[in-house]
Protein backbone atom coordinates (compact mmCIF):
# COMPACT_ATOMS: atom_id res chain seq x y z
CA UNK A 1 0.00 0.00 0.00
CA UNK A 2 1.44 3.38 -1.02
CA UNK A 3 -0.30 6.75 -0.69
CA UNK A 4 1.03 10.06 -1.96
CA UNK A 5 -0.10 13.66 -1.83
CA UNK A 6 1.61 16.97 -2.57
CA UNK A 7 3.23 17.36 0.83
CA UNK A 8 4.02 13.83 2.01
CA UNK A 9 3.77 10.18 1.19
CA UNK A 10 3.79 6.92 3.03
CA UNK A 11 4.10 3.25 2.23
CA UNK A 12 3.17 0.23 4.28
CA UNK A 13 4.23 -3.24 3.20
CA UNK A 14 5.66 -6.55 4.34
CA UNK A 15 9.44 -6.68 4.07
CA UNK A 16 10.27 -9.15 1.33
CA UNK A 17 11.21 -12.59 2.66
CA UNK A 18 10.08 -11.86 6.22
CA UNK A 19 7.13 -11.42 8.54
CA UNK A 20 8.05 -7.82 9.35
CA UNK A 21 5.99 -4.83 8.25
CA UNK A 22 7.68 -1.63 7.12
CA UNK A 23 6.08 1.79 7.38
CA UNK A 24 7.83 4.70 5.61
CA UNK A 25 6.92 8.37 5.78
CA UNK A 26 8.46 10.98 3.48
CA UNK A 27 7.89 14.69 4.01
CA UNK A 28 6.41 16.88 6.73
CA UNK A 29 4.58 15.10 9.56
CA UNK A 30 2.14 16.60 12.07
CA UNK A 31 0.64 15.23 15.28
CA UNK A 32 -2.53 14.29 13.39
CA UNK A 33 -0.45 12.53 10.71
CA UNK A 34 1.27 10.52 13.46
CA UNK A 35 -2.09 9.52 14.94
CA UNK A 36 -3.46 8.56 11.52
CA UNK A 37 -0.33 6.53 10.86
CA UNK A 38 -0.73 4.66 14.15
CA UNK A 39 -4.21 3.60 13.08
CA UNK A 40 -2.93 2.58 9.63
CA UNK A 41 -0.12 0.48 11.12
CA UNK A 42 -2.42 -1.20 13.67
CA UNK A 43 -4.98 -2.13 11.00
CA UNK A 44 -2.36 -3.29 8.49
CA UNK A 45 -0.51 -5.46 11.00
CA UNK A 46 -3.77 -6.97 12.19
CA UNK A 47 -4.87 -7.77 8.63
CA UNK A 48 -1.47 -9.21 7.70
CA UNK A 49 -0.99 -11.12 10.96
CA UNK A 50 2.35 -9.53 11.81
CA UNK A 51 3.52 -8.26 15.18
CA UNK A 52 6.82 -6.60 14.26
CA UNK A 53 7.21 -3.37 12.35
CA UNK A 54 10.00 -1.07 11.23
CA UNK A 55 8.97 2.58 11.24
CA UNK A 56 11.31 4.27 8.78
CA UNK A 57 11.30 7.98 9.53
CA UNK A 58 14.63 8.91 8.00
CA UNK A 59 12.93 11.14 5.41
CA UNK A 60 10.26 12.71 7.57
CA UNK A 61 10.25 16.34 8.66
CA UNK A 62 8.72 16.62 12.10
CA UNK A 63 6.26 19.47 12.66
CA UNK A 64 5.53 18.55 16.27
CA UNK A 65 6.90 20.31 19.30
CA UNK A 66 8.07 18.56 22.47
CA UNK A 67 4.61 18.64 24.10
CA UNK A 68 2.88 17.11 21.05
CA UNK A 69 5.65 14.53 20.72
CA UNK A 70 5.26 13.54 24.37
CA UNK A 71 1.47 13.35 24.10
CA UNK A 72 1.73 11.14 21.02
CA UNK A 73 4.43 8.89 22.48
CA UNK A 74 2.38 8.32 25.64
CA UNK A 75 -0.44 7.00 23.42
CA UNK A 76 1.71 4.49 21.53
CA UNK A 77 1.45 1.54 23.98
CA UNK A 78 -2.36 1.66 24.00
CA UNK A 79 -2.67 2.36 20.28
CA UNK A 80 -0.21 -0.31 19.09
CA UNK A 81 -0.71 -3.10 21.63
CA UNK A 82 1.15 -6.32 20.97
CA UNK A 83 3.43 -4.80 18.33
CA UNK A 84 7.20 -4.60 18.53
CA UNK A 85 8.49 -1.38 16.98
CA UNK A 86 11.91 -0.61 15.53
CA UNK A 87 12.06 3.13 14.85
CA UNK A 88 14.70 4.24 12.32
CA UNK A 89 15.60 7.93 12.40
CA UNK A 90 18.20 10.35 11.08
CA UNK A 91 21.02 11.24 13.50
CA UNK A 92 19.79 14.85 13.65
CA UNK A 93 16.12 13.95 14.27
CA UNK A 94 15.62 14.18 18.01
CA UNK A 95 11.82 13.94 17.78
CA UNK A 96 11.71 10.26 16.81
CA UNK A 97 14.33 9.31 19.40
CA UNK A 98 12.33 11.19 22.04
CA UNK A 99 9.09 9.49 20.96
CA UNK A 100 10.78 6.08 21.13
CA UNK A 101 12.11 6.76 24.64
CA UNK A 102 8.76 7.93 26.01
CA UNK A 103 6.85 5.06 24.35
CA UNK A 104 9.35 2.55 25.77
CA UNK A 105 9.06 4.06 29.24
CA UNK A 106 5.28 3.79 28.98
CA UNK A 107 5.47 0.06 28.22
CA UNK A 108 5.84 -0.20 24.45
CA UNK A 109 8.28 -2.78 23.09
CA UNK A 110 10.20 -0.18 21.12
CA UNK A 111 13.80 0.51 20.18
CA UNK A 112 15.39 3.29 18.11
CA UNK A 113 18.04 2.86 15.41
CA UNK A 114 19.86 5.01 12.88
CA UNK A 115 20.44 2.05 10.55
CA UNK A 116 17.64 0.16 8.79
CA UNK A 117 19.50 -3.16 8.69
CA UNK A 118 20.28 -2.98 12.42
CA UNK A 119 16.56 -2.45 13.08
CA UNK A 120 15.69 -5.45 10.95
CA UNK A 121 18.33 -7.62 12.64
CA UNK A 122 16.98 -6.69 16.10
CA UNK A 123 13.42 -7.59 15.11
CA UNK A 124 14.55 -10.87 13.55
CA UNK A 125 16.48 -11.79 16.70
CA UNK A 126 13.36 -11.62 18.87
CA UNK A 127 11.33 -14.71 19.66
CA UNK A 128 7.75 -14.03 18.71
Amino acid sequence: MTVRNDAASFSLEILKGSDIAVFRWVGPISLQDRRNNTRRMREFCSQQGVTRIIIDGREQLSQTDIVDSYEFAAEVPSQLPGLTLAVVHRPDDESLKFIETVAYNRGSRTRAFQDFEAARAWLESLDE
